[in-house]
C-alpha cells in the first residue's frame, strides 16, 4: 500500500506532517497509530519508505517519477549513493582485514614466545648452583661408610675432606642431608 508513496515532508509536529496524515487516511485510523506504523515503516529491516537525503523528504521504495528526466536522475542518484555506501563498505573491511592481520601476528609471536620461554624452560643452559653439586646417590650403600663418604661428595665436593675440617650446614640453611656427629664417630 505504502511502497508507491509519492515524495511527502515530514515534521517533528505530527498534526502538520504530509507523511503521518497520509498513512492516517489511508489505514483510516487515529494519530497514534498512524505514527506506530510510520516509525515501523522508516525502519531499516523494512525499508518500505526511504528518505531522500537530497530533496529532504519520505517516499515510497518502489515510487518513480513520471517523467523520464526525473527517473534517470532518480536513478542515478540511488546508484551515487550505493557507490556512496560501497566505497565506505570497502574502508571498514580493509580496517577490519588490517586489524584481523595485526591480531594474527599478535597471536603468532606470543605462541612463538611461549614456545621458545618453553624450551628455555625445558633445557638450561648453565645449571644453578644447587644442580652443580653432585646428587646424593638414591640407592642406599649396603656399607653405611659408604654412604657417608657419598654425602660428603655431595656436600663437600671431595671425598677428603671431613665434617670436623668444615661447619655443619646449620639448622636455617634447611639442609636435608645427614652429618655424623662426633659421638656417632667415637662409636663406629
Amino acid at each position: 500500500m505504502f511502497r508507491l508513496m509519492p515524495p511527502m515532508r515530514h515534521d517533528a509536529d505530527p498534526t502538520r506532517s504530509d507523511v503521518v496524515n497520509y498513512i492516517r487516511e489511508n489505514l483510516r485510523c487515529e494519530l497514534g497509530r498512524a505514527l506506530r506504523a510510520f516509525d515501523s515503516m522508516r525502519h531499516l529491516k523494512s525499508a518500505v519508505l526511504i528518505y531522500d537525503r537530497i530533496h529532504r523528504q519520505w517516499r515510497g521504495c518502489d515510487w518513480m517519477p513520471i517523467d523520464e528526466l526525473d527517473k534517470i536522475s532518480l536513478l542515478m542518484s540511488t546508484v551515487t549513493e550505493l557507490k556512496r555506501d560501497i566505497s565506505s563498505l570497502r574502508t571498514e573491511l580493509r580496517k577490519v582485514k588490517h586489524e584481523m592481520v595485526s591480531l594474527r601476528r599478535r597471536k603468532g609471536s606470543r605462541r612463538d614466545e611461549e614456545v621458545a620461554d618453553d624450551e628455555v624452560g625445558d633445557v638450561d643452559p648453565e645449571p644453578k648452583p644447587e644442580q652443580q653439586q653432585a646428587a646424593p646417590p638414591e640407592e642406599k650403600a649396603a656399607d653405611p661408610e659408604e654412604w657417608f663418604r657419598a654425602m660428603r661428595v655431595a656436600l663437600y665436593g671431595s671425598d677428603t675432606a671431613s665434617p670436623s675440617s668444615t661447619p655443619p650446614p646449620s639448622s636455617s640453611s634447611d639442609s636435608t642431608f645427614p652429618i655424623r656427629s662426633r659421638w656417632e664417630r667415637a662409636e663406629g
